[in-house]
């Protein structure tokens, strides 16, 4: 399950996740680049007209996944399990890792693990259909009560 180091990937840091071009995902990403770079904050992030908030959000969640992990891997040859021991924020703040599954009691880390921790976490968390479901119009079941995907995202 290693996202940086490991097995999972053997690259520094893993590819951006795609959204198919031509879907309708594409189409809001699209949007949203658009209004990104214009300068009104507000206007990035408020919802396209008669777009669903559950898919507006995956969208820019995915996005914002890609552009997080594409900024790490630009720092990764200077954090290193030498050079960053600890996941820090100052002298103050130490960040000790637990994904409550694997990892049930907070583990002290190097940031690069830590990172390695995060992102794989994330990218499980975006994977999975249930929670960011990449095909509209499809049903599921869960537990025995059925949702269409269009209209079904969990946080």
């Amino acid at each position: 399950m290693s996202f940086l180091f490991g097995s999972r990937s053997s690259k520094t840091f893993k590819p951006k996740k795609n959204i198919p071009e031509g879907s309708h995902q594409y189409e809001l990403l699209k949007h949203a680049e658009a209004t990104l770079g214009s300068g009104n904050l507000r206007m990035a992030v408020m919802l396209p007209e008669g777009e669903d908030l559950n898919e507006w959000v995956a969208v820019n969640t995915v996005d914002f996944f890609n552009q997080i992990n594409m900024l790490y891997g630009t720092i990764t040859d200077f954090c290193t399990e030498e050079s960053c021991p600890v996941m820090s924020a100052g002298p103050k703040y130490e960040y000790h890792w637990a994904d409550g599954t694997n990892i049930k009691k907070p583990i002290k880390c190097s940031a690069p693990k830590y990172i390695d921790y995060l992102m794989t976490w994330v990218q499980d968390q975006l994977d999975d259909e249930t929670l960011f479901p990449s095909k509209i119009g499809i049903i599921i079941c869960i537990s025995g009560v059925c949702h269409d995907l269009s209209t079904f995202l969990c946080f």
